[in-house]
C-alpha cells in the first residue's frame, strides 16, 4: 500500500507523544514493506532534517508558542502539496483530527475518494480557561463531529478516550488499539550502570528518585507535586518535559534536576535509573511516557481513572491514586518504604511490557485495518 501518514508535528524535533507514535508507525509500516510519505508541520526553531519521503509542511506556530494550542497553521503555498499528496495515496492515516493539516488533508481526501483512518489519541480536555473549553467543545461538535462521521475508520488510544468520545458519533466509536512502546530499546540497565547513574543524578545509590515526564501543564498533574518536592527533601526529584503552564526552573530546588528536552537515549537512562514515576494526569489513561516506564521496569503511580482500560487482573502493576497532593504523598511513602517489594514489581513491570506492549502488534493491527478500508 501506498499510505500518506500525517501528523500535527515532526519528530523527534518537535518532542511529544503523537510524533514519536507517528515516528514509530512510518519505520514499522515501511519494515512491513509499504511505501510511506509522512507529512507534517515543520516550524521553527526545530526544523526537521528531512529524510526520504518526508513531507514537511511549512507552516505558523504562533498558537503554540502565544495560546498554548498545539495547532500549527500550514502556509497557504502548500495547498499544491496537500493534494498532490492526498491523490498519490491508496489510504491516509491521520493522527488526531482537530488539527489544521490534518483537518485540510481530510476534506482533500474525501473529494478525491481516498480511504481515511483517524487515530484519535486526545479527549475533552479540563482547560482551567473557559474560553479554551468552550473552543474545544465547539470545534468538536462542528468539525469533529463531521470529521467522524465521514472517516472510514475510527480508532483509539484507549477505552478512556473512546468513551469520552461517544457524543461526537456514538455509532463509529468502538475500536480501541493501544500504545505501542519500542521494548527493545526501553529496558532495564545493568545493577552496576543503574548504580553509578544513580550516583550521578542523586549524588548517591540509596537515595529516592521520583521521575515526571510531561509537558508542564495542569492536566498531567505537575502542579500536584510541587509541594512535594519542598517538602521531602530526602528524594531526588527529576522532571522531564517543556515549560507551558508552570515552569520547574523557577521552583529553585535543591532537590529537583529540570531537563526541558533530552534525548531519547538520556530518557532510556533516566526511566531505568528512577524508583518510580508519577504521573497523575487526567483525561489520558495510559500514555507512552507509562508504556516507556514499565518496559524499562520502573513503576508507576497514575491516577485511578487511568486504571479504567487496564485489564483487572493487571491492575496490581499499579499505584492508583486520587490526583491531589495528599493521595500521592501517602502512596510514594509506602512504595519507597517497602524496597524489596518495588524490586519485585520492577520485574513484573517489565514482564507486562514484553508481553502486551509492542510497536510491531501495533503497527499490524493499523495494517489489517487499513486493508480492509482500502478493499
Amino acid at each position: 500500500m501506498k499510505i500518506l501518514v500525517v501528523g500535527n508535528y515532526y519528530y523527534p524535533e518537535h518532542t511529544g507523544g503523537v510524533e514519536i507514535v507517528s515516528y514509530n508507525l512510518v519505520r514499522h509500516y515501511r519494515d512491513f514493506g509499504h511505501i510511506v510519505r509522512w507529512m507534517a508541520a515543520d516550524v521553527p526553531s526545530k526544523f526537521r532534517e528531512i529524510q526520504k519521503d518526508d513531507v514537511p509542511i511549512r507552516a505558523w506556530n504562533y498558537t503554540e508558542e502565544k495560546l498554548g494550542f498545539p495547532s500549527p497553521l500550514p502556509h497557504p503555498n502548500s495547498l499544491p502539496e496537500f493534494y498532490r499528496n492526498a491523490k498519490w495515496s491508496d489510504a491516509v492515516h491521520l493522527q488526531d483530527c482537530l488539527y489544521p493539516i490534518n483537518m485540510i488533508v481530510f476534506f482533500l481526501s474525501k473529494l478525491l475518494g481516498r480511504p481515511v483512518l483517524i487515530t484519535q489519541y486526545a479527549k475533552f480536555i479540563p482547560y482551567r480557561q473557559r474560553y479554551k473549553r468552550l473552543l474545544q467543545t465547539l470545534a468538536y461538535h462542528t468539525v469533529g463531529r463531521l470529521m467522524f462521521g465521514m472517516a472510514d475508520r475510527v480508532v483509539f488510544i484507549t477505552q478512556n478516550v473512546r468513551d469520552n468520545m461517544r457524543s461526537i458519533n456514538p455509532k463509529k466509536l468502538q475500536e480501541v488499539v493501544p500504545l505501542g512502546v519500542d521494548t527493545d530499546f526501553y529496558a532495564p540497565i545493568s545493577p552496576a550502570e543503574r548504580t553509578q547513574m544513580r550516583e550521578r543524578l542523586s549524588g548517591n545509590s540509596v537515595t529516592p528518585i521520583i521521575l515526571f515526564v510531561g509537558r508542564m501543564v495542569e492536566r498531567k498533574g505537575v502542579h500536584l507535586i510541587r509541594s512535594l518536592i519542598e517538602k521531602h527533601k530526602e528524594w531526588s526529584w527529576i522532571l522531564v518535559g517543556r515549560p507551558d503552564d508552570f515552569n520547574p526552573a523557577d521552583w529553585h530546588a535543591s532537590n529537583l534536576t529540570y531537563y526541558k528536552n533530552v534525548s531519547e537515549q538520556e530518557l532510556r537512562e533516566l526511566y531505568a535509573s528512577a524508583d518510580l514515576l508519577v504521573h497523575p494526569s487526567t483525561g489520558e489513561g495510559i500514555t507512552l511516557v507509562v508504556s516507556e516506564s514499565l518496559a524499562s521496569g520502573t513503576p508507576v503511580i497514575v491516577s485511578q481513572e487511568s486504571l479504567y482500560e487496564v485489564d483487572k487482573r493487571d491492575r496490581s502493576l499499579f499505584f492508583a491514586i486520587q490526583p491531589d497532593s495528599n493521595d500521592i504523598e501517602e502512596t510514594l511513602v509506602k512504595a519507597l518504604a517497602d524496597p524489596q517489594s518495588l524490586t519485585k514489581l520492577r520485574e513484573r513491570c517489565r514482564d507486562y511490557a514484553l508481553k502486551r506492549l509492542s510497536w510491531k502488534k501495533m503497527a499490524e493491527k493499523y495494517l489489517m485495518i487499513l486493508g480492509e478500508i482500502v478493499r
